[in-house]
Formats: structure tokens, sequence, C-alpha cells
């Protein structure tokens, strides 16, 4: 990882950092399995063709497992060795959460009524982030706590001179 970094960590493609950090997770046994969202979705842009090779030859050139879906909008890395790709559920919804981890407590089919955001982040990108109900944050904020302190020390411990500065945030969606 520390390598990887160093020699990553200021790119220009985002999506490049953030996959940097999800393998991290990966490799530490974090996750086995992590998204990462291609299309910028408050734009609604796709990638140019020109920045997904970038993406793809990265990926490639460092052996980091991955598998696109939905028309190259989505990203997902794996570890072979404990998930097989094959598995993968690409409905979305619950069943596609539910593959995403522990954190994914909150996962549903109806979206009506999760107000909430519930977001682990690392240096501004979203490891972690999914919708809640109040009542599901209440039932569950101690265990999001854990993950976040878990994660905070795993960056922290990479022996690099760059900081990581690690947030849990919950915050309520403003309506429509």
């Amino acid at each position: 990882m520390n390598d990887l970094y160093e020699k990553y960590k200021n790119t220009k493609t985002s999506q490049i950092y953030e996959i940097i950090l999800q393998w991290y997770l990966i490799q530490k046994g974090i996750r086995d399995i992590a998204l990462v969202y291609l299309k910028d979705f408050r734009k609604k842009i796709k990638l140019s063709p020109a920045k997904w090779r970038t993406i793809r030859k990265f990926l490639e050139s460092n052996n980091i497992s991955y598998h696109v879906f939905n028309d190259e909008e989505y990203l997902v890395l794996y570890n072979p060795d404990k998930f097989s790709i094959e598995d993968l559920n690409e409905t979305g919804g619950k069943n596609f959460a539910k593959q995403l981890g522990e954190f994914y407590d909150c996962a549903s089919n109806d979206f009506s009524n999760n107000f909430y955001r519930v977001v682990i982040n690392v240096n501004n990108v979203e490891i972690f982030a999914q919708m809640c109900k109040k009542n599901m944050i209440k039932k569950n904020i101690s265990k999001y706590y854990e993950m976040y302190l878990k994660i905070n020390d795993l960056f922290n411990q990479l022996n690099t001179k760059d900081f990581f500065f690690c947030k849990l945030l919950i915050y309520k969606l403003p309506k429509n």
C-alpha cells in the first residue's frame, strides 16, 4: 500500500485515489468487496474514454481485481480469495448492498423513508456510505463508531509522511 499510495497520491483522477484507499481496506481484511462510482452522479456525467483507459491501466498494472457493470457506471474491487465475482448480484438495492459488508445494515429496496446518511470518509473520500432511517442509526451508532476507529487507526499506521483525516458523518438529507 505504501508504494502504491506514494506513487499515486497526487493523481488528478479521483477514482484512482479512491481505489487505492478501498484496495488497502480489502488487503487489510476490513472488507472483501468495495464499490467505486465511475460516473459523477452530481453532474450526471459519464467518464470519458481516456479517463476510463487511465483507470483500467492503473488497475491492471497493479494487479487489482475488478469488475465493471451497469454501462461502466460502477466499478467493484474484490478479493478473489474471499469473494467470487460470479456471485455478484448487480441488481442494486438490498441484495447488492449486503454484499458490501456489515456496515450496510440499513440496506433496503424501499428508499422512501431513508432520510439520513451515515458516512465514513478518509481525506474527503467516502469509504463507506449508506442511507438510513433514524431508528437504525440510533440502534447501530456504536458499531459505526467502532468501524470508524478501526479505519482511522489503519490509515494512520501507514508509513507515510501524510496525515489521513478520517471522519464519521451522520446527517439528514434535505427534502426536495
